[in-house]
């Protein structure tokens, strides 16, 4: 079951989304939850280049234009961030807007205002493992410059 814990996003989310180090949290993904106009639930996976927590009560998120995801954002679709992580499970609950597109970038912009973060920890059987991705054959340092780019636009 989970525990309330306040409006407020839990040290482990800021230093995750803090925009700095992002070469080191390649590879971990995270979902994103709306809902479609006829009340289906949306995930969306993200990753820390698209995520940048601005403060303890807002989640900024960079998406590619016309997804399903950016459109549910762009009419007022509330949101359900997920983070999963070795000992931890935090879903973020928020209402969005819209920031428009970044500057030099072609993405979507949207900052979450938290309204309500919750802990779903069990006990004797903790979560040892979050979503985990691959680059591949992408170069690692081209990924990073992405990323940085990403997360630059977010801070506007």
């Amino acid at each position: 079951m989970s525990k309330l814990l306040g409006d407020k996003l839990p040290s482990e989310i800021l230093e995750a989304f803090d925009g700095t180090d992002v070469g080191a949290k390649i590879g971990r993904g995270y979902l994103l939850v709306t809902t479609d106009i006829d009340g289906t639930p949306r995930p969306c996976m993200l990753s820390a280049g698209e995520v940048l927590a601005t403060d303890e009560r807002h989640l900024r998120i960079a998406l590619w234009p016309s997804t399903s995801t950016s459109k549910n954002l762009a009419r007022g679709s509330r949101a359900l961030f997920c983070f999963v992580g070795p000992g931890a499970v935090f879903y973020a609950k928020g209402e969005p807007r819209s920031l428009g597109p970044g500057p030099g970038s072609k993405l979507e912009r949207f900052e979450i205002s938290v309204t309500s973060v919750e802990s779903d920890i069990h006990q004797g059987m903790p979560v040892e493992e979050t979503i985990v991705f691959s680059i591949s054959d992408l170069d690692p340092q081209k990924v990073v410059d992405e990323w940085t780019r990403q997360l630059e636009a977010l801070r506007a």
